[in-house]
């Protein structure tokens, strides 16, 4: 069957921009973490917070912002004293919560809450004579129920008189805020001695991570026409995740054209075939706006209908 469109041979569309690998990628790959402003700030302030062993630890941020990326970045340089277990299905009950946990500790689970506890306290005491403590991390955690949270913080209470045993990263989006400053939760609130926020990018750092991202590739053949910061600031409202998705369709199309530089135009075509939520997004306000329209029209032409019947 003949076709009269070209199909991509993926070791030409890297070799044509001098690429070693792929720059745009959403999965979270620590080689690729760009410290921003923001993103630096957070995780030296989770840093600091852990080595100081001071318990409670929040890191907010809308999809996209980078969050799992920053929490793998953290991995690699806490240093090897501090344990490190990562909970990533948490919309669990307490129970559920906790048997997930020493799962993952590889912890045997069976038996009675109280035993299960004994030998959580036990492991946690056994780190710490070694000269260890744990980091328990909970991703996504706006879905866990209050009693799960209010579950953590009693289980936070294992310590010695030189700190905690046991640190909890609460990490998710920004409902996690609205939950954690609910009343029955405000003892936990309490005791949250870091909590950081990220930010999207600003446009002088989009367009430092946009090189950023091509120099890791190891590619330089890749030129950003005029304007075209600005209209990947407007596409994307500077979340990282949004901007690989469209850079990644950009350098395709732009590849399919023979082009090295992306142009605004290139980059509104690439929204328009990567970035679905933007496209959706305004297709329901122009349909809204339509529908307005219509219904203003409706209104004048039936008060226009009314006087001149009352006449």
């Amino acid at each position: 069957m003949n076709s009269s469109h070209k199909s991509v041979d993926v070791p030409d569309y890297l070799s044509f921009f001098g690429l070693k690998d792929h720059p745009f990628r959403i999965t979270p790959d620590t080689d690729y973490f760009y410290p921003s402003q923001a993103h630096k700030a957070a995780l030296e302030a989770l840093k600091y917070g852990i080595l100081r062993r001071e318990g409670f630890l929040v890191l907010t941020g809308e999809p996209g912002m980078g969050k799992t990326l920053l929490i793998r970045m953290l991995f690699k340089e806490l240093p090897s004293e501090v344990v490190t277990a990562m909970i990533l299905t948490p919309a669990l009950g307490p129970e559920a919560l906790f048997e997930a946990i020493l799962e993952d500790l590889e912890i045997p689970a069976s038996g009675s809450k109280e035993s299960l506890l004994r030998a959580f306290r036990d492991y946690l005491f056994e780190l710490s004579r070694e000269g260890r403590t744990l980091l328990l991390v909970i991703d996504e955690a706006q879905n866990l129920p209050a009693e799960s949270l209010e579950e953590l913080r009693l289980l936070s209470n294992f310590e010695t008189e030189k700190g905690k045993l046991l640190q909890i990263l609460l990490s998710g989006q920004p409902a996690l805020e609205e939950k954690l400053r609910s009343p029955e939760l405000s003892q936990l609130a309490q005791r949250i001695t870091v909590w950081e926020r990220l930010a999207p990018f600003p446009r002088e750092e989009l367009l430092d991570y946009v090189r950023f991202r091509l120099a890791r590739a190891g590619g330089t053949g890749v030129m950003l026409a005029r304007g075209a910061d600005k209209e990947l600031e407007r596409l994307s409202r500077g979340v990282p995740r949004v901007i690989n998705k469209i850079m990644d369709r950009a350098l395709l199309v732009a590849f399919a054209r023979g082009s090295h530089r992306i142009t605004p135009e290139i980059l509104r075509e690439a929204a328009e075939a990567a970035a679905l939520d933007f496209v959706v997004g305004k297709t329901r306000r122009r349909v809204s706006w339509i529908v307005g329209l219509l219904a203003g029209l409706i209104l004048i032409l039936g008060l226009i209908y009314v006087y001149f019947m009352g006449r």
